[in-house]
């Protein structure tokens, strides 16, 4: 049997049950009407946001992590950005592939850094820290997410050194927004490259609004752009799947056609199975052989990570 379909003859549950878990001191610029609310009812809005809330149990994981002896990552910011909500260190997401996401999004980032790429745009971004942890200190950060989340992370955040040029907070709902008026009136430049980061988002969207989301993302990257997601099956998501009690919206098994249609000329999608934490490297392995087609994903179970280049 070849190794493709083997990957994919592994059990659903197996498979969701190891991808279960699924992503200053210079003021960061807002694109954010000011809020009138209180830290304390700023986070109750958010406990009520069950989407917003979704972004503590991944801090949490980063935390987790952090703590290790052998440790892959270092995050210092990820327990305060954890808003208080100290229990999920014991019972928040799958700490291995939440570890496997942060290191496929930091050397996506690092690559295109070498490459002269100075914009990162986080969507989705929740408690994602890059911008106070990565010393990137000529890059612009981008991050978009719903208002109640910033209204919650703002506040833990303003007193914590940048590491990068600038941070600029864009709030809106994803697949909804005007995502490229909004990011330009923040000052993205699209003629110039940039790296976006996906991480977590894509199963939240349903299936207009992540087409969408597709096509805006073309309009705005530049050659030389990069982008990195996680996602789930077509069959995956329509038996049902959630994460802290918000249902996934969508699966997709053409993840690689649908950026290559908008501008991404090369694109790769690669089984879960075959994205592995090397801790005695501190790096991510992708084993090239797991790579699914579309056809190979039709009508079976299957989480994936995808990679996708704007190289004209």
């Amino acid at each position: 049997m070849a190794l493709a379909s083997l990957v994919l003859s592994i059990s659903r549950r197996k498979r969701e049950r190891q991808c279960m878990g699924l992503a200053s001191l210079a003021l960061a610029s807002l694109v954010l009407a000011p809020s009138s609310l209180s830290p304390s009812q700023a986070m109750a809005q958010v406990l009520r946001d069950p989407h917003a809330y979704t972004a503590l149990p991944i801090a949490a994981a980063r935390a987790i992590e952090s703590s290790r002896h052998d440790a892959v990552v270092s995050d210092p910011l990820a327990r305060k950005l954890l808003a208080g909500e100290h229990h999920l260190l014991t019972s928040g997401a799958n700490v291995e592939h939440m570890t496997k996401r942060v290191l496929l999004g930091d050397e996506l980032v690092q690559e295109a850094y070498s490459r002269g790429v100075r914009q990162v745009v986080s969507l989705g971004a929740g408690m994602d820290s890059r911008a106070f942890r990565m010393g990137l200190f000529d890059t612009a950060f981008f991050e978009v997410d719903r208002k109640e989340l910033f209204e919650v992370k703002e506040p833990l955040v303003a007193d914590v050194p940048l590491q990068c040029a600038s941070r600029r907070v864009v709030a809106g709902n994803l697949g909804v927004m005007d995502l490229v008026a909004e990011l330009e009136r923040a000052g993205f430049d699209k003629l110039k490259p940039s790296v976006w980061l996906l991480e977590g988002l894509v199963p939240y969207l349903g299936r207009d609004g992540m087409k969408r989301l597709a096509v805006e993302m073309g309009q705005l990257a530049a050659p030389g752009s990069s982008l990195w997601h996680d996602g789930f099956s077509e069959t995956s998501v329509s038996r049902g799947m959630s994460f802290y009690g918000v249902k996934y919206e969508s699966g997709f098994d053409d993840y690689d056609e649908l950026w290559q249609s908008n501008g991404f000329d090369y694109s790769e999608t690669i089984s879960a199975e075959g994205v592995w934490v090397d801790r005695n490297e501190k790096a991510i392995k992708i084993d090239k052989r797991y790579r699914v087609t579309s056809a190979q994903l039709r009508g079976r179970s299957g989480c994936m990570i995808t990679r996708a280049w704007k190289t004209r």
